[in-house]
């Protein structure tokens, strides 16, 4: 039975600080300061730790092979279920794992992660600046009422929200009740 690699705690403490400052950042310096989303940060820092830390412990693992692709497996294979995410919140999903990725990975220098870490936070920055963000602007609304036809319905919502419509994902339909659920991006008129 092959014997574990005693890791080398010199080596690990300096990815667990360059991964915890680029996550607190991407979360608590971005997001959660712009979305006020308690459970969303939750989300993404529990991935991210968790993630950072099962790679690390494959790094020593004489399996980290066999088991890394179970664990690609099992990442495959799960989907964020509770509600349809905005392309924001996938953005900032996927660059959680990102980072716990970039952080764990190469143990044997912290330049590359860092210079990977550094781009991945400048980009996540200028994605959130005020003028670029205000481009457009995503809503989830309830209208009291069912149209089906794609252009009639955006006019409506353009007429409701007072912009231009550019694009909108019903997410429900109540014949009952005559109402829909749905997920409008929108870009207000200057």
């Amino acid at each position: 039975m092959p014997h574990a690699i005693d890791p080398d705690l010199t080596l690990i403490f300096p990815r667990i600080a360059l991964d915890l400052f680029g996550i607190s950042y991407l979360i608590f310096g971005l997001f959660y300061r712009i979305n006020k989303r308690n459970d969303l940060a939750v989300v993404y820092l529990a991935c991210n730790v968790g993630l950072f830390s099962v790679l690390t412990v494959l790094s020593f693992s004489p399996l980290s092979t066999a088991v890394g692709f179970a664990l690609f497996g099992v990442l495959s294979i799960i989907r964020l279920r509770s509600f349809e995410y905005t392309h924001i919140q996938i953005a900032y999903f996927f660059m959680s794992l990102s980072i716990a990725l970039i952080c764990a990975i190469d143990l044997s220098s912290l330049t590359l992660p860092g210079l990977l870490l550094g781009i991945l936070l400048v980009v996540m920055t200028l994605v959130e600046l005020k003028g670029f963000r205000q481009l457009s602007s995503s809503m989830t609304i309830t209208i009291d009422r069912v149209i089906i036809d794609d252009a009639a319905l955006k006019t409506h919502l353009s007429e409701i929200l007072a912009a231009q419509i550019i694009s909108c994902n019903i997410m429900e339909v109540n014949t009952l009740q005559e109402t829909m659920l749905l997920q409008v991006i929108y870009r207000v008129s200057r």
